[in-house]
């Protein structure tokens, strides 16, 4: 049994093998069909993508080509309508802008210019026709705008006072509102201006705008120092003459004018024409300096500014050249003014120099300035020694009243004055060097025991200064009292000048204060020299009285009797007291001190005599014209008016 289901089994599995043996065979034969089937689609395929390709890329450059006719026909539209953008404005540009709707005008203007822009770029004989008008019409639109910044700008053009305000941050400009508008129109005038390549002078409008303005508010300053020189001008010194540089056989008329006339009141510090154009200069070009940087672009605020404030400086400084002139021909005492001037403009110079880039400048008037200022100064030293040690010519020989010279009480003026410039001076002495005033002078004249106690300090150099003058003024005073006539007169005049002196420098002396500021004038110079001035005070009072006893030189005479000695005696008398009438003696000190050296010379010899000659005849009794007190009486009344 089990032997047969299994040949059964086999027979049946072999029919399947063979079955599946055939189908096999007949998948293989298939499959050899279906690749030979596919190598044959494989080569079609790839035939197809040679024919295809070609036309593939024929159909992006259709695609391309369509596209960008597309966008070309889109921009022929729009260059069409810039071709009616000159049409379209007219009107608007023509018409001008409204001040309070200012942007639809600048849109106008933004058309045109885009305009202007696009067709540039088209090489159209159609399209030069446009660009013509629209050129017109930006140039009108242009213009307009500036116009109209220039009306804006001159609204607050109109001048100002800078004195009357004491920085530039008060000095009044503009309306901040203005001041943004004017920026705004600035900005795009400069911004257009560059783009569509049209000069619009924008520096030269602001510039010509507000330097008007400028010189309207500085004119008052020019005119006070041409008024100041016309008042104070005279005769000019003789051909030949450069100022202090050279000197005359004869006076020349400012030498007269310090010898001869007395002023106390010369100026005022600070109140110097020129001093006051310098502070107010300065204030204005600060103030403007600022309004230009809120007003133009940065790029030409600069500029601007420069060109602005140039021609108000160019006037600055011709004035100053005219103030220079005018102290070089005139009396000594302008040096004070001359020394003002210098002190402002040196406190000055770096805000000028620093605003007006005055350090790039080759041809830099205010150097110039300051150097001829400096120069002038610096020789009026010297010629304050000259004058002192040579003052009398034949128009400035001194008055027969035996009062105080004008010179000595001009020269002790002008020294109070000087020594208000202290610190200025010492810089100035320093670099001159010790005794520097002395060269030149006869060696007799020049003090050269004399030395500064410390060369190398201004200070000291400046004592040294005040101290040759103050002796060289002492000596004057000798040489003014040898030319009074009479002997009496002489000592009058010597003890009325010396006394003057020694009581301005007594006065001026402040040791108790220890801080230099406040030296005074008798400080600087020293105690010495006042006592060696009272010395000669002294001196000269012994022979003011000598003159007085003189009168009574009959008294000893043997050959006259009493009677005849009180007769000389009285003559003599009555001579010196009319005589003392026409003397002039202001201070009180010294009229009280020549009354009582005159009591004191007479009143007890003339005592002495009545005591010793109790002579009663008649002709001394005529001849007794004054009592001892009658005397008294006549000499404490011989000095008044």
């Amino acid at each position: 049994m089990p032997s047969d289901s299994y040949l059964y089994d086999d027979a049946e599995e072999e029919a399947e093998l063979e079955f599946l043996r055939e189908s096999l065979e007949q998948m293989d034969n298939l499959a050899d069909k279906t690749t030979q089937l596919l190598k044959v689609f494989d080569i079609r395929l790839k035939n197809l993508g040679r024919i295809i390709a070609p036309i593939y890329k024929s159909t992006q450059k259709l695609t391309r080509l369509y596209d960008n006719i597309e966008t070309t026909i889109g921009s022929l539209d729009d260059i069409m309508l810039f071709f009616n953008v000159a049409k379209d404005e007219a009107e608007t540009i023509r018409a001008g802008p409204d001040e309070n709707e200012l942007l639809p005008y600048l849109d106008s203007i933004n058309r045109l210019k885009d305009a202007s822009d696009a067709l540039k770029q088209l090489d159209l004989n159609s399209a030069s026709q446009s660009r013509q008008e629209i050129r017109e019409l930006l140039h009108i639109g242009l213009g307009n705008l500036s116009q109209l910044f220039s009306q804006w700008l001159k609204q607050c053009s109109g001048g100002v006072d800078p004195a009357a305000y004491s920085n530039a941050a008060e000095i009044p400009t503009f309306p901040m509102d203005s001041v943004k508008l004017l920026g705004m129109l600035a900005t795009y005038l400069n911004l257009v201006n560059d783009e569509v390549s049209y000069d619009l002078k924008l520096t030269k409008t602001y510039a010509s705008i507000r330097t008007r303005h400028l010189q309207k508010s500085l004119a008052q300053f020019s005119d006070m120092c041409n008024g100041y020189i016309r008042a104070n001008s005279f005769d000019a010194p003789m051909t030949g003459q450069r100022g202090y540089a050279e000197t005359s056989s004869r006076s020349n008329p400012a030498e007269v004018r310090f010898c001869t006339i007395r002023n106390e009141h010369w100026y005022e510090a600070g109140m110097s024409p020129f001093a006051q154009y310098t502070v107010n200069i300065v204030k204005l070009f600060q103030a403007e300096r600022d309004l230009v940087r809120q007003i133009m672009p940065t790029v030409i605020s600069e500029e601007t500014f420069q060109n602005t404030a140039s021609r108000p400086f160019e006037s600055y400084v011709s004035t100053g050249d005219k103030i220079v002139s005018f102290f070089l021909g005139s009396p000594l005492y302008e040096v004070l003014h001359a020394l003002d001037v210098y002190g402002y403009m040196l406190e000055n110079d770096s805000v000028l120099e620093s605003l007006l880039s005055l350090q790039q400048n080759q041809n830099n008037g205010l150097a110039m300035l300051l150097s001829k200022l400096q120069l002038h100064i610096s020789k009026s030293f010297t010629v304050l020694i000259q004058l002192l040690h040579n003052p009398f010519r034949e128009d400035t020989m001194p008055k027969q009243n035996g009062g105080v010279h004008e010179l000595a009480f001009n020269t002790l003026t002008y020294l109070l004055y000087l020594i208000g410039y202290k610190d200025l001076l010492t810089n100035i002495f320093l670099p001159l060097g010790d005794g520097h005033w002395n060269q030149g002078l006869p060696q007799e004249m020049s003090n050269v025991a004399h030395h500064a106690s410390d060369p190398n300090d201004g200070l000291s150099i400046f004592q040294h200064y005040l101290r040759d003058v103050v002796d060289a003024l002492s000596r004057m005073i000798d040489m003014g009292g040898k030319q009074m006539k009479r002997p009496t007169l002489q000592f009058i005049f010597l003890v009325n000048n010396h006394s003057y002196l020694a009581r301005t420098l007594r006065d001026t002396m402040y040791a108790s204060d220890e801080d230099s500021q406040s030296l005074g004038l008798g400080d600087l110079v020293g105690g010495s020299v006042v006592m060696r001035i009272e010395g000669l005070i002294d001196r000269s009072r012994k022979g003011y009285v000598a003159t007085w006893k003189a009168i009574m030189s009959s008294f000893p005479a043997a050959s006259l009797n009493p009677a005849e000695k009180l007769s000389m005696f009285n003559q003599g008398f009555d001579d010196m007291v009319r005589s003392h009438k026409a003397y002039e003696v202001f201070d009180n000190d010294v009229r009280a001190m020549f009354v009582s050296d005159a009591a004191d010379a007479i009143i007890p010899d003339y005592e002495t005599f009545l005591r010793q000659n109790p002579d009663k005849s008649p002709e001394f009794a005529r001849a007794m014209k004054y009592t001892p007190r009658d005397i008294h009486r006549k000499i404490s009344t011989m000095l008044d008016d």
